[in-house]
């Protein structure tokens, strides 16, 4: 009996020993209660399951999982359920499979509902695809990823109708690692398919916009699909593929990347780097290491190096760094870094959200003029490896992009020309009797609309026949060799062209001066919906399709951390909690 007292009622009563006696214990004083967080989630009955917070609560659990792509045991995790319990005691966390099989698929429900409201929308029933593969190492799963991109018109009552750019992913596909074309097309099919089911009528594919992979590109061309590449891969295996060739500038990379590598990985080499640019007044920045998959990583590797010179060269004398740099390297790395930039710039403008394949062409232009200026510059030209590596780039800039400037009557012309920004370049480019071509080609598809008895557009009407847009900002300057050309493009955008009757005409011989780094379908074509509805929707139809893959690209680095090991998460989960997390922030 003492010890069935002692170990189970230690708090009703003590034994007296030797006199076989029960003393009551005093009750002990409670400790203080922490405030708590959600002070309103204290029901008379806490069993009470129809508590205002208690719904929202779940949700916000569920969005939390989607948005950091958690597994759905993370929920029952100790560590969460202790903190959930301090800060909602009365609240009954669900289970990981209570999240999984009802919360966050009514999320991804809810989600998937308001990107089809806003499909519904859709200007011109055009829908630009981009679509990526994605592999991770030791894998059997592989993903299908199938980004949309459009353009809505956004009113209400007597509000001026609004118009923007939208993107969405529209859908994960699992597949096996071991795919063939074939199996690439089908499940892309599946997925349009199924979008096109829910939204009859308003959702046409243009064009698929995808990276340069042989499967990928099997795959469209196979099925007569319309195709376009990646800018953006484009460029990589440019750069890449003219570096590969020049011996000596692989060896400066290489030597760099030793030196990125050797510092990178020791805390001391770290904490003595930090301690010299300090003593020398130098900016405190870790170096960088390239990453094989994105060339302009090579050139923020030399260009932190080159920052940090002299601290590196204190750091060298104090210690091994894993390879040294001639002072010709130094001047090799100064010249690499010259080179690229414009690369990177054409890069990085491609890659913007609102950017469009009208841009294309012009970037295309602007690299030619940059390398072309390069090449008699005394500083670059006069050293024989930069001198070399400047050939390579403009070599493998004319092969890859050599489709592009084939046919006069192309997909890149007609955008370039519906672009106001870039709208003279064909004329340029091109023959006299090519342009006419390019311009009949525009007149025909504009026809076609005129014909459809559809609505117009809405919008406000602008100004009649000339129309100068400037941008409330001041955009690029032409401080590189890269914005340089871009900005001479638009110089005599405001020049008449020759006039003649046609709505193509009449837009060509409008004067329009707008900044490089606006977005034409809402600076100049939402202005013209009311007036030149048939024009504007061709515009539209080119305008909204964007010039690289980089938005699956994204996604997929997205689903990367997903499913790295240390989340344990399946990959048939993958799929609906990308979903949910991508578009829930944009619908």
């Amino acid at each position: 009996m003492h010890n069935h007292m002692h170990y189970k009622h230690r708090n009703v009563a003590a034994f007296c020993g030797t006199q076989g006696c029960w003393k009551l214990q005093p009750t002990p004083t409670p400790l203080a209660s922490p405030p708590l967080v959600f002070e309103n989630l204290q029901p008379e009955a806490p069993e009470q399951p129809s508590h205002p917070m208690i719904h929202p609560i779940t949700e916000s659990v569920g969005e939390m999982i989607c948005t950091d792509l958690l597994p759905y045991s993370f929920v029952e995790n100790k560590g969460f359920c202790k903190l959930m319990n301090l800060v909602a005691p009365h609240y009954t966390l669900p289970t990981g499979i209570h999240f999984s099989s009802k919360v966050v698929p009514q999320l991804h429900q809810r989600v998937k509902t308001k990107v089809q409201e806003n499909l519904e929308n859709i200007e011109g029933n055009i829908v630009h695809c981009t679509a990526d593969m994605w592999t991770r190492n030791l894998s059997t799963s592989s993903y299908l990823s199938l980004t949309g991109h459009w353009f809505v018109q956004n009113s209400s009552g007597g509000v001026a109708a609004k118009h923007k750019r939208v993107s969405a992913l529209l859908d994960i596909k699992v597949m096996d690692t071991e795919y063939k074309p074939a199996e690439i097309f089908e499940h892309l099919q599946e997925l349009v398919e199924e979008w096109q089911s829910m939204i009859p009528c308003r959702f046409s594919v243009g064009y698929f916009v995808t990276n340069n992979s042989c499967n990928m590109v099997k795959a469209m061309s196979d099925r007569g699909l319309k195709h376009l590449r990646c800018m953006a891969h484009s460029l990589h295996l440019i750069v890449t593929g003219a570096i590969e060739e020049c011996h000596d500038v692989v060896n400066v990379i290489n030597t760099a990347r030793q030196i990125a590598n050797t510092v990178r990985m020791s805390n001391k080499a770290i904490a003595k780097l930090h301690e010299i640019q300090e003593r020398l007044g130098l900016t405190v920045a870790a170096l960088i290491h390239d990453v094989p998959t994105r060339w302009n990583t090579v050139l923020f590797m030399l260009q932190r190096l080159l920052e940090q010179k002299s601290a590196l060269i204190a750091m060298s004398t104090e210690m091994d760094l894993g390879g040294s740099v001639s002072e010709h390297q130094w001047t090799l790395m100064e010249a690499i870094v010259k080179v690229l930039e414009p690369f990177e710039e054409a890069t990085r403008t491609v890659c913007q959200d609102d950017t469009s394949i009208s841009s294309v062409i012009p970037c295309i232009q602007a690299l030619r003029a940059a390398l072309n200026e390069l090449r008699v510059e005394k500083d670059v030209g006069d050293l024989l490896e930069i001198h070399q590596l400047v050939g390579l780039l403009q070599s493998h800039l004319e092969e890859h992009f050599q489709h592009v400037f084939e046919t006069p009557t192309n997909t890149y012309f007609k955008a370039t020309l519906l672009d106001p920004r870039f709208k003279i370049m064909p004329m340029a480019l091109l023959s006299k009797l090519d342009f006419e071509r390019l311009k009949a080609a525009v007149a025909v598809e504009v026809e076609e609309f005129l014909e459809q008895d559809s609505k117009p557009l809405g919008g406000e009407a602008s100004s009649p026949s000339r129309t100068v847009l400037e941008s409330e900002g001041t955009g690029k300057k032409s401080t590189s060799l890269f914005w340089g050309a871009m900005q001479s493009f638009t110089a005599n955008n405001a020049a008449s062209l020759v006039t003649s009757s046609g709505l193509v005409e009449i837009y060509l011989a409008e004067s329009s001066t707008q900044s490089l780094t606006s977005d034409p379908l809402i600076s100049y074509w939402s202005a013209k919906m009311a007036q030149s509805p048939a024009l504007a929707r061709v515009a539209i139809k080119y305008l909204t399709c964007p010039p690289t893959s980089v938005s699956c690209e994204r996604l997929l680095g997205t689903g990367e951390d997903a499913v790295a090991p240390d989340y344990r998460l399946l990959p048939v989960h993958v799929p609906q909690l990308v979903f949910t997390k991508y578009n829930l922030m944009k619908f």
